[in-house]
């Protein structure tokens, strides 16, 4: 259980670097500004992408690590990468308006770049789980 609670933890910080690079883009941060009730349900639904993404890793970095073959652990954590990226880019194609959405054009507008962005943002979050 602790080692989930700081695997969120780092999830939630690096979709807030990815923020300031512009690759994800938090549509409802919490300002101080605001009343309690209201800084508390942004700041609630801020971490509901984080949580979604953070129990994906963890599990398919559960599967992977039980995996005895080599390459297909090998094949399995690329593969994870594009579905726990992937995950955050259907949150932003189905538009749910306090989630966090993925700048599929960050890279650039070729045919690959969409697929690679997806990728970028997945690898790492699944580096925490398998390592």
């Amino acid at each position: 259980m602790q080692r989930f609670l700081i695997g969120v933890l780092v999830v939630f910080l690096l979709l807030l670097a990815f923020s300031y690079i512009n690759a994800i883009v938090f549509p409802v941060l919490p300002t101080t500004t605001a009343s309690v009730t209201t800084f508390g349900s942004d700041l609630l639904l801020l971490i509901v992408p984080v949580l979604l993404t953070a129990v994906i890793g963890y599990y398919l970095g559960k599967g992977i690590r039980g995996v005895k073959n080599p390459l297909e652990g090998f094949v399995l954590s690329y593969v994870s990468a594009f579905l726990v990226g992937g995950v955050l880019a259907l949150l932003t194609v189905l538009n749910f308006s306090f989630s966090a959405h993925v700048n599929l054009g960050w890279l650039g507008g070729t045919w690959y770049d969409q697929l690679f962005t997806i990728f970028l943002i997945g690898a790492p979050i699944m580096l925490i789980y398998l390592a």
